[in-house]
Protein backbone atom coordinates (compact mmCIF):
# COMPACT_ATOMS: atom_id res chain seq x y z
CA UNK A 1 0.00 0.00 0.00
CA UNK A 2 1.15 3.17 -0.58
CA UNK A 3 1.41 6.14 2.17
CA UNK A 4 -1.76 7.68 1.14
CA UNK A 5 -3.56 4.62 1.46
CA UNK A 6 -3.63 4.87 4.74
CA UNK A 7 -5.46 8.34 4.90
CA UNK A 8 -9.00 7.04 4.91
CA UNK A 9 -8.34 4.28 7.85
CA UNK A 10 -6.59 6.26 10.06
CA UNK A 11 -9.03 9.02 9.74
CA UNK A 12 -12.26 6.09 10.31
CA UNK A 13 -10.56 4.88 13.27
CA UNK A 14 -10.06 8.69 14.51
CA UNK A 15 -13.95 8.55 13.89
CA UNK A 16 -14.61 5.53 16.22
CA UNK A 17 -12.25 6.57 18.72
CA UNK A 18 -14.05 9.99 19.57
CA UNK A 19 -17.19 8.49 19.10
CA UNK A 20 -16.35 6.04 22.12
CA UNK A 21 -14.36 9.48 23.81
CA UNK A 22 -17.99 11.08 23.66
CA UNK A 23 -20.17 7.83 24.51
CA UNK A 24 -17.47 7.91 28.08
CA UNK A 25 -18.35 11.44 28.75
CA UNK A 26 -21.44 11.23 28.45
CA UNK A 27 -22.49 8.58 30.20
CA UNK A 28 -19.31 7.95 32.67
CA UNK A 29 -20.35 10.96 34.79
CA UNK A 30 -16.68 12.06 35.11
CA UNK A 31 -16.15 8.39 36.68
CA UNK A 32 -13.54 7.06 34.08
CA UNK A 33 -10.92 10.34 33.70
CA UNK A 34 -7.85 8.19 32.78
CA UNK A 35 -10.21 6.01 29.99
CA UNK A 36 -11.47 9.03 28.46
CA UNK A 37 -8.30 10.79 28.44
CA UNK A 38 -6.60 8.00 26.59
CA UNK A 39 -9.14 7.58 24.38
CA UNK A 40 -8.88 11.11 23.54
CA UNK A 41 -4.80 10.85 23.40
CA UNK A 42 -5.72 8.00 20.62
CA UNK A 43 -7.72 10.28 18.45
CA UNK A 44 -5.35 12.50 17.81
CA UNK A 45 -2.48 10.41 17.59
CA UNK A 46 -4.71 8.86 14.88
CA UNK A 47 -5.38 12.39 13.27
CA UNK A 48 -2.00 13.06 13.13
CA UNK A 49 -0.71 9.60 11.40
CA UNK A 50 -3.57 10.17 8.95
CA UNK A 51 -1.66 13.56 8.59
CA UNK A 52 1.42 11.68 8.03
CA UNK A 53 -0.11 9.39 5.59
CA UNK A 54 -1.77 12.46 3.18
CA UNK A 55 1.63 14.03 3.37
CA UNK A 56 3.24 10.37 1.49
CA UNK A 57 4.94 9.59 4.95
CA UNK A 58 4.72 5.81 6.04
CA UNK A 59 2.68 6.21 9.60
CA UNK A 60 5.28 4.88 11.61
CA UNK A 61 4.71 2.60 14.87
CA UNK A 62 4.97 5.54 17.40
CA UNK A 63 2.78 7.39 20.21
CA UNK A 64 4.66 10.63 19.53
CA UNK A 65 2.86 12.26 16.33
CA UNK A 66 0.61 15.09 17.79
CA UNK A 67 3.33 17.69 17.52
CA UNK A 68 3.12 17.21 13.51
CA UNK A 69 -0.79 17.52 13.93
CA UNK A 70 -0.81 20.66 15.43
CA UNK A 71 1.96 22.01 13.32
CA UNK A 72 -0.01 21.42 9.95
CA UNK A 73 -3.11 22.88 11.97
CA UNK A 74 -1.46 26.12 12.61
CA UNK A 75 -0.11 26.53 9.24
CA UNK A 76 -3.54 26.14 7.48
CA UNK A 77 -6.17 29.21 8.15
CA UNK A 78 -9.29 26.20 8.88
CA UNK A 79 -7.06 24.80 11.20
CA UNK A 80 -5.61 28.00 12.81
CA UNK A 81 -9.48 28.80 13.16
CA UNK A 82 -10.11 25.31 15.13
CA UNK A 83 -7.31 25.81 17.60
CA UNK A 84 -8.18 29.52 18.21
CA UNK A 85 -11.77 28.63 19.40
CA UNK A 86 -10.16 25.74 21.65
CA UNK A 87 -6.58 26.98 22.57
CA UNK A 88 -5.98 25.15 25.37
CA UNK A 89 -6.54 22.15 23.86
CA UNK A 90 -2.93 21.43 22.46
CA UNK A 91 -1.24 21.93 25.05
CA UNK A 92 -3.62 19.35 26.87
CA UNK A 93 -3.59 16.85 24.06
CA UNK A 94 1.13 16.70 24.18
CA UNK A 95 0.58 16.59 27.65
CA UNK A 96 -1.64 13.37 27.21
CA UNK A 97 0.97 11.67 24.92
CA UNK A 98 3.64 12.86 27.16
CA UNK A 99 1.97 10.48 29.54
CA UNK A 100 1.40 7.17 27.47
CA UNK A 101 3.29 5.16 28.94
CA UNK A 102 5.45 4.65 26.00
CA UNK A 103 6.15 7.98 25.90
CA UNK A 104 6.82 8.36 29.53
CA UNK A 105 9.14 5.44 29.14
CA UNK A 106 10.88 6.78 26.65
CA UNK A 107 12.42 8.82 29.67
CA UNK A 108 13.95 6.10 31.61
CA UNK A 109 12.46 7.42 34.46
CA UNK A 110 10.51 4.82 36.63
CA UNK A 111 8.63 7.33 38.34
CA UNK A 112 7.09 9.06 35.46
CA UNK A 113 3.44 9.68 35.90
CA UNK A 114 1.70 7.56 33.37
CA UNK A 115 -1.67 7.20 31.90
CA UNK A 116 -3.49 4.11 31.05
CA UNK A 117 -0.91 2.22 33.93
CA UNK A 118 -0.23 2.49 37.98
CA UNK A 119 3.13 3.86 38.77
CA UNK A 120 5.38 3.94 41.41
CA UNK A 121 6.41 7.50 42.60
CA UNK A 122 9.69 8.34 44.03
CA UNK A 123 8.42 7.51 47.58
CA UNK A 124 7.70 4.01 46.62
CA UNK A 125 3.93 4.67 46.53
CA UNK A 126 1.87 3.07 43.87
CA UNK A 127 -0.04 5.92 41.84
CA UNK A 128 -3.07 5.28 40.08
CA UNK A 129 -3.97 7.09 36.66
CA UNK A 130 -7.70 8.13 38.03
CA UNK A 131 -6.20 9.32 40.68
CA UNK A 132 -3.01 10.41 40.37
CA UNK A 133 -2.48 11.70 37.21
CA UNK A 134 -3.10 15.25 37.43
CA UNK A 135 -4.45 15.34 33.66
CA UNK A 136 -7.08 12.76 35.04
CA UNK A 137 -8.02 14.99 37.63
CA UNK A 138 -8.41 17.48 35.51
CA UNK A 139 -10.64 15.39 32.85
CA UNK A 140 -12.79 14.62 36.28
CA UNK A 141 -13.31 18.00 37.19
CA UNK A 142 -17.25 19.03 36.47
CA UNK A 143 -15.63 22.86 36.46
CA UNK A 144 -12.80 21.97 33.84
CA UNK A 145 -14.23 22.18 30.09
CA UNK A 146 -10.59 20.47 28.58
CA UNK A 147 -12.99 16.91 28.29
CA UNK A 148 -15.69 18.99 26.38
CA UNK A 149 -12.96 20.94 24.04
CA UNK A 150 -10.72 18.31 23.24
CA UNK A 151 -14.30 16.40 21.81
CA UNK A 152 -15.45 19.41 19.64
CA UNK A 153 -11.35 20.06 18.64
CA UNK A 154 -11.33 16.84 17.48
CA UNK A 155 -14.52 16.70 15.78
CA UNK A 156 -13.49 19.48 14.14
CA UNK A 157 -10.24 18.32 12.75
CA UNK A 158 -11.90 14.81 11.91
CA UNK A 159 -14.57 16.94 9.73
CA UNK A 160 -11.93 19.34 8.08
CA UNK A 161 -8.98 17.07 7.80
CA UNK A 162 -9.56 16.36 4.57
CA UNK A 163 -9.72 20.37 2.94
CA UNK A 164 -6.85 21.07 5.59
CA UNK A 165 -4.40 18.64 4.29
CA UNK A 166 -5.84 17.75 0.25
Amino acid sequence: AAPRDWFDPFLEQAKEDLAAAWCVARHSGNQCPSTLCMLIQMVFEKLAKAVWARGGIVPQHTHRATSRLFAVLERHPLGKSILATTPNVKQFVIALETAHPAVAGDRNHPQWPQLEYPWEDASGRVCRPAKDLSLARRAASANDRIVLDCLKCAASVVRDLPTIVP
